[in-house]
Order: C-alpha cells, then structure tokens, then sequence
C-alpha cells in the first residue's frame, strides 16, 4: 500500500487549513505549501464535494475547514482522494483470486490491512495539531 502524492498533498492542506482562522485564496495555499497549483485546484474540487473544506468565491472568499479537527482523521481524507486504502484486490474483490477460497495469506492481510485502517482513523488533525 502506498498514499499517492495527491492524498499526501490533501493531507498537508487540510492540516495546514487545521489550523488557520481565516480563509486562505488558492494561490497562497500552493504557494505556502509548495503544491501545484493545478494539482490543488483537483484536491479542492474534491475535498469540497466530500464535505472537509468550504470553498467561497469572490472579494472574501477562500477556502476554509469545514469540520472541526477533532472529527477529520487521515482515513478520511486518504479515502476522499485515492478511495479506500487496500493492500491486496482480494480484500476489496473476493472474485479478482481464483485462490480465495484456499489462501492462506488473506487471512493475514486482513489482518494487516484492519490495523492500517485502525492507525488511520485514529489519527485526527487535533491529534497530529498537538504534536
């Protein structure tokens, strides 16, 4: 398994956004955060329909939490840009391994994949903000 870059860069803007007050534009964000430009605007589009940040236009607009950081884990963010996190297509598709019903490695990547999911969840901004 591995966090693609655009969920790594949703995860600093959305920790960066934690903790500010006030609505920041486009072009600070990507500028504050070393993040393309056209690489933010697809993470924003996205994190906005998901319900994490709230976009404004115009003379005071920005974009802005939408959630406080006590509620906002990692896994949701991950999630809302790369979909849910998997370390093999068996655990996702039983149908995608003509092995499933014999393997004996499943059992255990399941396993493995309960805890990632675990340490994801339970890794919130307040969290992370502290430190």
């Amino acid at each position: 398994m591995r966090i693609t870059k655009s969920a790594d860069f949703a995860m600093r803007v959305v920790l960066y956004l934690s903790t500010e007050k006030k609505s920041l534009t486009m072009p600070q964000l990507a500028d504050l955060l070393h993040i393309p430009y056209n690489n933010l605007s697809k993470l924003v589009q996205s994190l906005n329909k998901a319900g994490i940040i709230q976009t404004k236009q115009g003379k005071n607009g920005g974009i802005q939490l939408l959630k406080t950081p006590d509620t906002l884990n990692l896994k949701m963010i991950v999630d809302v840009i790369d979909g849910p996190t998997r370390l093999s297509d068996c655990l996702a598709n039983h149908d995608s391994c003509t092995l499933s019903s014999h393997c004996k490695l499943k059992s255990k990547l399941r396993d493995i994949q309960t805890q990632i999911d675990t340490l994801l969840e339970e890794a919130t901004l307040a969290e992370i903000n502290k430190g």
